[in-house]
């Protein structure tokens, strides 16, 4: 895999955060597999390759799709999603200067990781493990993340758990696109390139 590839593969997992935490506050739910393949991200301290982060590349498949319909089709009507993948962008970049908030994270995954073989990633354990990660650290950060939904399910514990398990994630593949070479100026003029290599990776998806 390119470095181009893999930096698409992690802007790609930053909209995929964006997407499902979205879906979470409107519908209360979301698409199990690409939660589970989001959650799973914040585990892998080690990983052999960028798509392993994320269990293989179909784990971010529908981060692809909200990708290349961002690049090529932009809705109208729902500009939330967008305007969470880019604040996540900006967060993580501010988040990464905070080395105490860092290093919280990094601690508060290893301790999560130690017990896996007691809760899979996907446990209600970890969800709130992760949630309160979030809420100890990023959500910390100017400017807050503001998702906007339903009364109904953003006043849930457990939904509000997992959207901020998902944004902690979003956060992770956000600081991966930068540490691979993302920047602000490739999301404005390298669209083409970027559309490109997300063309070819939701090839290896189907």
């Amino acid at each position: 895999m390119t470095r181009t590839s893999e930096k698409t593969l992690a802007l790609a997992a930053v909209y995929q955060a964006a997407v499902l935490a979205d879906s979470l506050a409107r519908t209360g739910t979301a698409d199990s597999s690409a939660f589970g393949s989001s959650l799973y991200s914040l585990f892998q301290q080690n990983p052999a390759s960028t798509e392993e982060i994320y269990g293989g590349i179909p784990g971010v498949r529908i981060g692809l799709l909200a990708l290349r319909k961002q690049l090529t089709a932009p809705e109208r009507e729902n500009l939330e999603v967008p305007k969470y993948a880019l604040t996540l962008l900006h967060l993580a970049n501010r988040l990464m200067k905070e080395s105490a908030y860092m290093d919280l994270i990094g601690k508060g995954i290893e301790g999560a990781c130690a017990k896996l073989d007691l809760y899979d990633h996907t446990h209600s354990n970890q969800i709130a493990a992760m949630a309160d990660l979030y809420k100890q650290t990023v959500s910390l950060i100017s400017p807050r993340l503001m998702i906007k939904g339903e009364p109904l399910h953003l006043q849930n514990p457990e939904t509000q758990n997992r959207i901020r398990a998902l944004l902690l994630a979003g956060i992770r593949s956000a600081i991966l696109w930068k540490q691979l070479g993302g920047t602000r100026m490739q999301l404005l003029f390298g669209r083409k390139r970027i559309l490109a290599e997300t063309e070819t990776l939701l090839q290896q998806t189907s």
